[in-house]
């Protein structure tokens, strides 16, 4: 039995690798074989340049270890490296959302700059499986704490009253669908606040559904207890708040390998029903939102391929970084730098909200409209061209990879069910760094562990000190 399973793992993963390869050779030849805009000629070294680092560095670190950060990693990269070429080709559609484009130099330092920073990411994970490799293998402590549920169950409470208290946030809220109020973008922070906080409480609320669904499986063997822990999974995806898709995503993730450590036998069938379910949301939840086409609904080809270009940090929004060094030489400066780090942080970033200091989106969002239009996301690798220059540009992505591979190692350690799924979530979130920047990454993160652990840590405080006076009390009786 364990043979089979070993040999079709082994056929599963070569026909993966096929795939993948087939689809940068077939990117190669398209974008090879097209006439390219003025600045796009080293487009095909996009495709190239991930073949290479997925043969050296990325497939064998997935089977080093299966980790979801690196996982979401590949995926992205795949998709910004290989099928954003061929789309920008096949469409031949090389523009932007940008009044005044790029000019066809930077579009070309760009693209070059993207192959670097591939590399650059890839030599830091390789380096950090290489110091792995010396260790003894890790292997994920196996779930055995049974989640404190006092205050989570006030938690969830407190959550439940604060929305009956500002219905408006419930009209935020989705159910497979998005919620009628739409996104949480406009909303106020006391909004956001409540919207937050029932989110948190959902997640923990769905751990203590599957845990006890796991404890009951395993004391009676009854198959409906898994079916109830999957039916809390799909749950858990479910419900939302706003228009993130990537939130979704990131959540069916987590919730996903929480249910693989606990049933991992029911596994497969999971994950194909999960597989299901992401495409149609993550469809209703474009429509819902009626993003403006670039193309005025003339090609929905060259409005998906506009849609890579901003959320995959393509060589246009790229270039636009580059200039935005050229236009606004003030936007490098360490001020600047440092409050793209603790503006975005929970706490922090409240007291220095009024200083006269601007993000450094702020800057690439005025190059890229010349208005105060705040739509376009810097990418990560022009945001640290602005600060430390093209040769040390990929530094903040390399940190990003240090801190992810950090985070899993914590993982590994964990027997807790709550640590286990609040660093998974953190990883994949860590793992869309293509798409994203480090400000981002600090506000999302901030705010989804801070407040998470501090709930964690209040419910294993209070559990303890009841326990503490009990003993106590029963110390005393004895003497």
């Amino acid at each position: 039995m364990e043979q089979t399973n070993s040999n079709k793992t082994t056929w599963l993963r070569m026909l993966l690798h096929s795939v993948i390869y087939v689809a940068c050779f077939a990117s190669f030849t398209i974008v090879s074989l097209g006439t390219p805009a003025a600045g796009y000629e080293w487009l095909s070294l996009l495709p190239v340049a991930f073949a290479a680092s997925y043969a050296l560095v990325l497939a064998p670190s997935l089977k080093q270890e299966l980790r979801v950060f690196n996982l979401v990693l590949t995926l992205m990269q795949f998709l910004r490296f290989v099928i954003m070429p061929m789309f920008l080709v096949y469409a031949n559609y090389y523009g932007g959302r940008s009044p005044v484009a790029p000019l066809p130099e930077s579009i070309q330092n760009a693209t070059l700059l993207m192959v670097y920073e591939l590399a650059i990411l890839s030599l830091t994970i390789f380096i950090l499986d290489q110091r792995i490799k010396r260790k003894p293998k890790r292997i994920q402590a196996k779930l055995t704490k049974r989640p404190q549920n006092g205050i989570y169950f006030l938690l969830f409470a407190v959550s439940i009253v604060s929305l009956l208290a500002f219905p408006s946030v419930i009209r935020k809220i989705g159910f497979f669908m998005p919620g009628a109020g739409g996104s949480t973008e406009s909303a106020s922070l006391l909004t956001a606040m409540v919207g937050f906080l029932f989110m948190v409480a959902k997640q923990l609320f769905f751990l203590i559904v599957i845990w006890y669904c796991h404890q009951k499986y395993e004391t009676t063997g009854k198959n409906r207890f898994v079916w109830f822990a999957a039916l809390a999974v799909f749950v858990n995806i479910g419900i939302f708040m706003g228009t993130n898709r990537a939130d979704i995503v990131i959540t069916a993730i987590a919730s996903i390998l929480i249910f693989r450590q606990l049933f991992p036998h029911f596994f497969k069938h999971l994950f194909f029903g999960v597989c299901l379910i992401i495409p149609t949301m993550l469809s209703a939840i474009a429509t819902f939102r009626k993003i403006s086409s670039i193309s005025d609904g003339g090609s929905k080809l060259i409005d998906y391929t506009d849609k890579l270009q901003v959320y995959l940090a393509g060589p246009y929004n790229v270039a636009i970084a580059l200039e935005t060094k050229h236009l606004f030489p003030e936007a490098g400066n360490l001020s600047v730098f440092f409050y793209d780090i603790f503006r975005p942080m929970i706490g922090i970033g409240s007291f220095i909200a009024d200083w006269p200091i601007k993000y450094s989106s702020l800057y690439f969002n005025e190059r890229y409209f010349f208005s105060d239009h705040m739509t376009q996301i810097i990418p990560m690798v022009g945001q640290g061209n602005l600060f430390f220059g093209p040769i040390f540009a990929p530094i903040l992505g390399a940190a990003v990879i240090c801190f992810a591979y950090y985070l899993h190692s914590k993982k590994l350690q964990s027997q807790n069910i709550e640590i286990y799924y609040i660093l998974t979530l953190a990883c994949a979130r860590l793992g869309l760094m293509a798409g994203q920047n480090l400000t981002i990454l600090i506000n999302d993160l901030s705010f989804n562990l801070s407040l998470f652990l501090i709930v964690y840590w209040l419910n294993k405080k209070i559990v303890f000190t009841r326990q503490s006076r009990h003993q106590m009390v029963t110390n005393r009786g004895e003497s």
